[in-house]
């Protein structure tokens, strides 16, 4: 996975929360050893103010941030897109009249990401990432990404770079991304793009 970027600014208040609340800990496991007169051998080392910042910051990367109460409250606004989504793209190089279908698989913590898109002729993947969450009534997923073609592509189809961004919209408990992309110079195509987010039980959910 790589790193994404955002303009919330939750990347800037959530690790000012964890510091105090690493200070608290690290002042608290303090006060308990003092009051059970509790020593420890030279050769342990006690939880520092940087331990608990440590592993209270990793667990939120990797877990906590998904709780949905945080997103209730305002603390977190980056969306939890990670899971498989199915649906289809269109071209400009057959005028938009197929609908070629595709796949896509994300694995997402709240730092990182990857988004892996795959077609019977080709697979992607993205370099880097942005989540947009202050545009008024959406969330915006933009992306760079590096398409390779697999045997059955055409001839005149070769590893090229691209721009995608999406919309994600949420009807009826139903999560689905709307959106466009377009490649470099060497394809120099354009088009449309349609995912569902599919519905798997938590032992199916994608291992970040």
């Amino acid at each position: 996975m790589h790193p994404y970027v955002t303009d919330s600014n939750e990347r800037r208040l959530v690790p000012l929360l964890l510091a105090i609340v690493s200070m608290l800990a690290a002042w608290g496991l303090h006060e308990i050893l003092e009051v059970i007169s509790l020593s420890t051998p030279w050769w342990f080392d006690m939880p520092s103010l940087m331990g608990f910042y440590g592993l209270f910051y990793g667990s939120f990367d990797k877990w906590l941030w998904r709780i949905p109460i945080l997103r209730k409250v305002g603390l977190v606004k980056v969306p939890d897109i990670a899971g498989k989504w199915k649906g289809y793209i269109t071209s400009s190089f057959d005028e938009h009249q197929d609908h070629c279908e595709a796949s896509i698989e994300i694995c997402q913590t709240w730092t990182k990401i990857r988004i892996n898109l795959e077609t019977e002729t080709s697979r992607s993947y993205s370099q880097t990432a942005a989540v947009l969450t202050e545009i008024p009534h959406c969330t915006a997923i933009s992306y760079e990404y590096v398409n390779e073609p697999k045997a059955p592509a055409r001839t005149t189809m070769h590893i090229h770079r691209g721009t995608a961004r999406h919309t994600l919209c949420i009807v009826d408990d139903t999560e689905s991304f709307d959106g466009e992309y377009y490649t470099g110079r060497d394809r120099g195509t354009f088009g449309a793009l349609h995912f569902t987010r599919q519905k798997v039980s938590r032992g199916d959910e994608p291992l970040n």
